[in-house]
Parts: structure tokens; C-alpha cells; sequence
């Protein structure tokens, strides 16, 4: 047979392979994209992902959420999540009070943890604050000790930071007779990422403070 011949004679039978190499790659795309509709659900479409970052916690794990957060904020509610391990065993030597996305009371963040529960902004434990404390944001302050700083972003809006709501120390110069103008006097001196506004400061029923300005939260 002459070259010519044989290459004719060849031709059916490769175009006859190529066509079953096809067929077996579109098999295999096939079946590929059937398991990944299958891993997402029914149909694979209108599946819900998991409710913490897309993702599903272990039975040993939680939902982490910016404080404040739980779980509503982002594009997607839940997207800001992040499933971490709970912790077994907490330190007892940090007593601060926090509110919790359950809108229950814990001994410390790190019991909250414990519990299964992230962090919560203090409206969910409205009018749930221990004695001899004052609500403020996440956690709780001693009322005779101590006053509610909240310092605000100044930016626009655009690349405005979350309010920062902590707990500090009435100064011993302002311990005797706590007022608004010795805290706002004490303020004007400001430690790095405190105020660098003058504050406002305003008086609750209780006898409680909060000192309220902007500062550079970056």
C-alpha cells in the first residue's frame, strides 16, 4: 500500500479515536460538574451556604462575629463569620461582664466563647446589666469606678470605622467628687487612639458617666 493509501485508510480510524477521547472527556466534565451540583445542594441552586462565612461550624466550634455584629451585617447576613474551636477552660482572673448575641450576660468574653456565642453591641441585654455595673456597648463597667468612653471615627462614611465603646478608670484627681467638667478636664490630655475631640459628657440616673468624642480608631 502507498503512503498515500495508508494515511486515507488511517484517517477514519483517528477521527473514530478522537471523537471517543471527546465523548469520554465530556463524560468526565459531566459527572464533574454533577458532583458539584450535588455538594451544593438540591438542584444545586437556591441552597443555602453554611450561616458563618459560607461556612458550617463543627459541633466543637462557634460562629465569630465582629463585636456587635451577630450575624446580620455584611453583603449576606453571616458573611463577616468565622467558625473558630470553643474554648474548654476559661481564665477567672478576667471578670469583665459582656453581652452576648443571646442576649445573656456572661462572666467574660472568654465564657461566652464557652457557651457557643459571639459578642453582642449591648442592645440585646437591655436592662439585663448586673448590679453595681453600667451597660457599655459589649461589656459592662463598675458604675462607682469607672465610665463609658466612646470615641467615634471622624472619617467619612465611606471608610468609617465601628464606634469603640471601653470601660476606663475615673481618675483618682476626679474620685472624690466624679462630675462631668473633672472628666472632660481629665480628657484633655488624651492617650494614643483616645479622644482628639473635646468630649461631651453627659450624666445617667444612676450616677453613671460617659464621655463621648472622635478619635483616630485606624
Amino acid at each position: 500500500m502507498s503512503l498515500p493509501a495508508r494515511t486515507q485508510a488511517q484517517g477514519p480510524a483517528r477521527r473514530r479515536a478522537t471523537d471517543g477521547r471527546r465523548r469520554a472527556l465530556g463524560l468526565a466534565s459531566a459527572a464533574a460538574v454533577a458532583a458539584l451540583l450535588a455538594a451544593c445542594g438540591p438542584e444545586g441552586a437556591g441552597a443555602a451556604p453554611g450561616s458563618c462565612g459560607g461556612a458550617t461550624c463543627a459541633p466543637d466550634q462557634y460562629c465569630v462575629y465582629p463585636p456587635g455584629d451577630c450575624g446580620e451585617g455584611g453583603i449576606v447576613p453571616g458573611n463577616y463569620g468565622v467558625c473558630q474551636l470553643r474554648p474548654t477552660s476559661c481564665d477567672t482572673a478576667t471578670p469583665r461582664e459582656v453581652c452576648a448575641c443571646d442576649g445573656s450576660v456572661h462572666a467574660n468574653a472568654c465564657e461566652a466563647a464557652r457557651a457557643g456565642v459571639s459578642i453582642g453591641g449591648g442592645e440585646e441585654c437591655a436592662g439585663a446589666a448586673p448590679p453595681g455595673t453600667i451597660a457599655c456597648g459589649s461589656y459592662f463597667c463598675e458604675s462607682t469606678s469607672e465610665y463609658c468612653q466612646i470615641v467615634e471615627d471622624p472619617h467619612d462614611e465611606l471608610f468609617k470605622m465601628p464606634t469603640r465603646r471601653t470601660c476606663e478608670e475615673i481618675p483618682t484627681s476626679c474620685m472624690a467628687e466624679p462630675s462631668c467638667d473633672c472628666l472632660a478636664a481629665a480628657a484633655t490630655h488624651p492617650r494614643e487612639g483616645d479622644c482628639s475631640s473635646a468630649p461631651a459628657c453627659s450624666r445617667g440616673e444612676s450616677g453613671s458617666f460617659a464621655l463621648q468624642c472622635t478619635g483616630d480608631l485606624y
